[in-house]
């Protein structure tokens, strides 16, 4: 990669309004923690940004109940058109060996390829993340600024009812591609894998 380009921990405010520019979704958790910005000089040109999933289930799906403190989700993933091949694969993989210094008490990264866009996944996986299966299809809803909601907001499940009293309209989004990336030394990643409670394919 360039010369001049370097990675740096942001606030989350840079990050958001990074990603509310250059992401289909258009928005982003509200309390992302840590975020990752890829700079070419004094510019950004990419975000990486890590947050609580919004259910809890989520968390627990992976080590268990006990250990879902030690989950979050790689959330969002942007990085600006002009970059180089395999730009995103070096810049996730360089932010993971980071997450182990800024964040040790995180074993575990889930993330989701959105197939209602047309994403699979393949950057994950050229990362070397383990592909868990997919989610079932799910109902989100799109505001008038075309950015997507969860159907959850602030541990609040919701209805189509309180969703069309937002102005929010319900849209169908297909499955979702499942991946896990395992965060560690070896030593580390093979005691967390052997944890695992999502099947690995």
């Amino acid at each position: 990669m360039k010369d001049n380009w370097s990675i740096e921990l942001i606030a989350s405010k840079e990050a958001k309004e990074f990603i509310r520019e250059h992401h289909y979704s258009r928005g982003s958790h509200n309390g992302p923690s840590p975020c990752f910005g890829l700079f070419e000089g004094d510019v950004l040109i990419g975000c990486l940004m890590v947050a609580t999933p919004c259910s809890e289930n989520v968390r627990a799906s992976v080590f268990g109940v006990e250990l879902k403190q030690h989950v979050r989700e790689l959330h969002r993933l942007a990085i600006i058109d002009d970059t180089p091949k395999n730009t995103e694969s070096w810049f996730i993989s360089r932010c993971l060996k980071m997450m182990r210094e800024v964040r040790p008490d995180i074993w575990a990264l889930i993330s989701f390829a959105d197939t209602t866009v047309g994403h699979t996944g393949g950057i994950y996986r050229a990362t070397n993340a383990l592909h868990c299966g997919m989610t079932s299809p799910a109902r989100f809803y799109e505001d008038s600024s075309g950015r997507l909601r969860h159907p959850r907001q602030n541990g609040v499940n919701i209805s189509v009812a309180e969703a069309t009293s937002r102005g929010w309209t319900a849209v169908r989004r297909s499955a979702k591609h499942r991946f896990l990336f395992i965060l560690g030394d070896k030593r580390e990643k093979r005691e967390r894998t052997s944890l695992l409670l999502l099947d690995v394919n």
